[in-house]
C-alpha cells in the first residue's frame, strides 16, 4: 500500500496530539496515586520524546519502565506499540496495541497502530476490523474509512 508523505505526516501529527493529550490525562489523573511518581512521569516523557525523534529502541526500554511502575497504563503500551511498528516488529506491536485497547477501548491510536500492523502483516480482516472500531468511536475519521476500501480491495485480490 502506496502512502504519501503529506498524509503519513499528517497521521504522526494527530498521533502525536493523542498521545500528547493521553499524557496530560496520566499526569492529571496520576497527581493522587502513589504508583505515579516523578521518576514514572519523566519516563513518560522520555518514551514520548523518543517516540518523535525516531529512537524507538528508547522509547520502548522507557515505555517499558512505565508499564513496570503501572501495568494499566494504555498510553504506555501504545507509545511502545507504535515504536514497535516502526522498527518493524509487528507482532509485538499487534500485542501491546491489544493489550491498549483492552485496557481503554476507545483508544484511537491504539486501533490505527494495531490496524497498520494486521496491515503489513498480511491479515486484511482483523485490520478492517480494527478501523470499522476506530469509525465507530470517531466516525469523522476519513482515513479509517479510505483505509477500510483499500484493505477490502487488497483482500480481494488475487
Amino acid at each position: 500500500m502506496k502512502i504519501n508523505k503529506s498524509v503519513l505526516n499528517r497521521k504522526k501529527l494527530i498521533f502525536m496530539v493523542f498521545l500528547v493529550i493521553g499524557l496530560f490525562s496520566v499526569v492529571s489523573f496520576a497527581s493522587g496515586q502513589d504508583s505515579y511518581n516523578i521518576f514514572t512521569l519523566e519516563y513518560f516523557k522520555q518514551s514520548l520524546e523518543s517516540l518523535i525523534i525516531g529512537d524507538y529502541d528508547s522509547a520502548i526500554r522507557n515505555s517499558s519502565l512505565v508499564i513496570s511502575r503501572d501495568p494499566n497504563s494504555s498510553v504506555a503500551y501504545t507509545i511502545r506499540g507504535r515504536a514497535y511498528y516502526e522498527k518493524g516488529e509487528m507482532t509485538n506491536a499487534i500485542n501491546d496495541c491489544t493489550r491498549a485497547i483492552s485496557l481503554d477501548r476507545n483508544n484511537v491510536s491504539a486501533l490505527s497502530i494495531r490496524a497498520n500492523a494486521y496491515i503489513r502483516a498480511g491479515n486484511f480482516t482483523r485490520a478492517i476490523t480494527d478501523w470499522e472500531t476506530l469509525l465507530r468511536i470517531s466516525p469523522e475519521n476519513t482515513d479509517a474509512l479510505r483505509n477500510i476500501e483499500l484493505a477490502q480491495r487488497q483482500q480481494s485480490a488475487p
